[in-house]
């Protein structure tokens, strides 16, 4: 069903058809596509259906963005056609797989026979967004440049976001009974070593990786065991911890103390965190020379008049 549900979700991004359009308006014009009045009301009813959103008076206010999310996928696929961006059927053929692996063929069926669509509709919508991302990638993407300097002025200047709070890595003997649970803390007390004890009473399926648990930061275990752990020395065990699951001896075999990363460390998040200020800015920028090329018409009258059950 998860799939089921991302499926629906990026299937509703694009402009859907209706079973039967003809006399249907055109409320949205971008050079020759049209979105028409029952295209856009089945936008808004995906959108009130995944925001679960239902007052008619947000919607109503909602309605410029829907057009201006309408009106941006019609000027790049626009942009697209110009430079002569196309994709492969085997591209889509790939895709396609991915968008609907897990969604059994009855249920697809039904999705697509529900919504007016067939199959081919499918790989039109594919088709579309796999062009949006090329035409997307070429006009900006390919076009951002971070340079060294540029990580290092940031690195300098935002040095206290890389902060790593204190840390534990951690095991532990977990068992579902209490009595069992104070054998194990007895035979920890008598020198057995950690990993003998898991191995003869742990009862969780980490037993098999000698009760390792992770890395964690403090904040992210749940209170009654992130009080604990944090106050254990390197190298020690925990007394019994009762929690909702059961019972639970922690042993914390390295503590890390807060610190900042270093630049190495931070490079690669640096370098993501200035690409995508550029790409947000650059973005906005190219839509609207894009309207200015293209001149999309809204009619605001017909857009209006729409509303949802």
């Amino acid at each position: 069903m998860r799939y089921l549900v991302l499926f629906i979700a990026y299937f509703s991004l694009i402009t859907t058809l209706a079973c039967d359009n003809i006399g249907d308006p055109c409320c949205i014009k971008v050079v020759e596509a049209c979105v028409t009045k029952q295209e856009f009301k089945h936008r808004m009813e995906r959108f009130a259906e995944e925001s679960m959103i239902t007052a008619n008076d947000i919607l109503e206010k909602m309605k410029p963005v829907i057009v201006n999310n309408i009106i941006e996928e019609r000027l790049i696929l626009e942009y697209a056609k110009k430079h002569y961006i196309s994709v492969t059927k085997e591209e889509v053929k790939i895709a396609m797989k991915g968008l609907s692996e897990g969604i059994p063929e009855g249920v697809l069926q039904d999705v697509l026979t529900e919504d007016c669509r067939h199959t081919s509709d499918m790989e039109e919508f594919i088709m579309q967004r796999a062009i949006m991302k090329k035409a997307i990638d070429k006009a900006l993407r390919t076009k951002i440049n971070v340079s060294p300097s540029d990580i290092e002025d940031y690195y300098n200047k935002h040095k206290y976001e890389f902060m790593l709070n204190s840390s534990v890595e951690l095991y532990h003997v977990f068992v579902r009974d209490e009595y069992k649970a104070r054998q194990a803390l007895a035979m920890l007390r008598s020198g057995m070593a950690m990993h003998k004890v898991v191995d003869k009473y742990s009862e969780s399926e980490d037993a098999k990786d000698h009760g390792f648990m992770g890395v964690f930061v403090k904040g992210e275990l749940p209170k009654e065991v992130d009080n604990v752990v944090f106050t254990i020395p390197q190298g020690r065990y925990s007394r019994i911890i009762k929690t909702s699951r059961g019972y639970h001896i922690f042993y914390v075999a390295k503590r890390h103390k807060p610190r900042i990363l270093n630049i190495e460390e931070a490079r690669d998040d640096i370098k993501d965190l200035i690409s995508e200020k550029i790409f947000e800015k650059a973005y906005a920028d190219w839509i609207e020379s894009l309207k200015k090329e293209y001149e999309p018409k809204v009619d605001w009258d017909e857009i209006k008049v729409i509303s949802i059950d």
